[in-house]
């Protein structure tokens, strides 16, 4: 049965995609803005498989720098970001009608 729910990936993985959407930047800046804006900690380990599976299954590129990372969203990965977003705005618009 199939619902039209994105299936694809993980609300972390999905988070990370939103975050390297606009641009692309290093693991340290990530790990910063998850920090503090989040307030999501995580190891390091655990921050680079969420990444590893990302950049294997080609929803972002990894360029390796002088002891760095740096993670751009690819066409592949914007396409499955929108598509959950704009069915979160769908069930937002349903959810707002029966609040009022």
């Amino acid at each position: 049965m199939n619902h039209n729910i994105p299936k694809e990936l993980s609300d972390v993985q999905y988070t990370l995609l939103g975050l390297i959407f606009e641009k692309e930047q290093t693991g340290t800046e990530l790990r910063k803005k998850l920090r503090d804006q989040f307030q999501w900690d995580t190891s390091t380990s655990s921050f680079y498989t969420y990444f590893d599976r990302l950049a294997a299954e080609k929803y972002c590129s990894v360029k390796a720098g002088k002891g760095s990372k740096k993670f751009r969203i690819t066409a592949k990965g914007k396409k499955t970001f929108l598509k959950k977003l704009n069915f979160h705005n769908g069930l937002l618009k349903t959810w707002r009608k029966h609040l009022k």
